[in-house]
């Protein structure tokens, strides 16, 4: 168990996309200024200067639609205006080759914050009446994106390529926002409001005092943290540990019960020797009342742990994580390995406990 826990721990950091980069992000506070018309905005200058931390990585900017955006669906029966942005596909925590768009192409990939289809499943679709959705059944249904511009007005087949749990928003490739928004947009162009870095570590206190003297407000998504993931790992190490001890125990366990069960037998033992019975033979009864009891905890355990971690599994591939129903390759080779030490080492007590009667 504490294997495949391992095992499933490491998938999910797999699918996260991350390699182990961590990203935050970054906006500047809104005070009575912005409320007043002030842009919030990030300036050449000070983006250079986030560029030139010593704990920055890379600086990646957020673009946003400069002309109207809404979506609808007939099947469905909604309607509502939205907001896109867009981020280099390096910053995407998702497959790329799933959010391609190119000049001439009529359907629209977009990627959302995974929050936001909590939002939708648990706030608006039950006091609008709409159906709910997992993350596998919502990427199936299309909808229509309608933008307008400079007198024009263009109809897109939307679908969701995936759902994002390190960026708050709503995406769309970066090659379609720019073409959009030179054809439909209205030129007025705002300074990027949000900025994605890569760091070292987001809970770093280098980190944390950069965002407190620039009055920055910094976001991670859903993104574990270094410290995080270090605690994760020990936690998980520690759980190895722990099986591996309960194993030698168990080791110990058994042959000092079946030691205690020839010492409770001993006279009797020394009866059926007296009455012609070799040791092998009185041996060879006990390890086969050993096998059979072995087969039967182990495979009931073998089975509860398959029976746990296919719900497992299936709950998790409802979240949109995909961890295998089966039981790694791993855990079959550890458990064979492991339940023939355990099996030789209790046959060798039981033979030797008998050699002394």
């Amino acid at each position: 168990a504490a294997v495949q826990l391992y095992v499933d721990f490491q998938r999910l950091m797999a699918n996260d996309q991350s390699g182990g980069k961590h990203f935050i992000q970054v906006n500047k506070q809104v005070n009575i200024f912005n409320t007043l018309g002030v842009s919030a905005g990030f300036v050449a200058d000070e983006i250079e200067e986030i560029r030139g931390e010593p704990f920055v990585r890379s600086v990646g900017v957020f673009e946003s639609n400069e002309f109207r955006v809404s979506a609808s669906s007939s099947m469905l029966g909604f309607y509502t205006e939205l907001f896109f942005e867009a981020l280099p596909a390096e910053y995407l925590d998702i497959d790329a080759g799933e959010f391609d768009w190119e000049e001439g192409d009529e359907e629209l990939p977009i990627i959302m914050s995974r929050d936001y289809l909590a939002l939708y499943n648990f706030g608006f679709a039950p006091s609008q009446g709409l159906p709910q959705f997992t993350p596998n059944t919502i990427r199936r249904v299309s909808f229509d994106i309608r933008i307008t511009g400079k007198g024009q007005r263009r109809t897109f087949r939307g679908r969701i390529a995936g759902f994002s749990d390190r960026i708050n928003s709503i995406l769309v490739p970066l090659p379609f926002l720019q073409w959009a928004n030179e054809r439909y947009g209205s030129g007025e162009r705002q300074p990027p409001s949000r900025l994605i870095l890569e760091v070292d570590n987001p809970a770093s206190e280098e980190v944390q005092a950069f965002v407190r003297e620039k009055n920055l407000e910094m976001s991670t998504g859903r993104l574990i943290g270094g410290q995080f993931v270090t605690m994760l790992r020990l936690v998980t190490a520690l759980l190895l540990f722990i099986g591996l001890l309960i194993f030698v125990l168990s080791i110990l366990i058994f042959a000092l019960n079946f030691q205690l069960m020839i010492a409770q037998a001993n006279r009797q033992l020394r009866l059926l020797l007296e009455l012609g019975y070799r040791r092998d033979t009185l041996a060879d009864l006990l390890v086969r009342r050993l096998g059979r009891l072995f087969l039967s905890v182990g495979g009931l355990t073998l089975l509860a742990l398959f029976l746990f971690h296919w719900l497992f599994a299936s709950w998790m591939k409802g979240q949109g994580f995909e961890l295998g129903r089966g039981l790694h390759w791993l855990v079959w080779i550890l458990a064979i390995g492991l339940s023939a030490a355990f099996y030789l080492v209790n046959v060798g007590a039981i033979r030797r406990s008998v050699g002394k009667v």
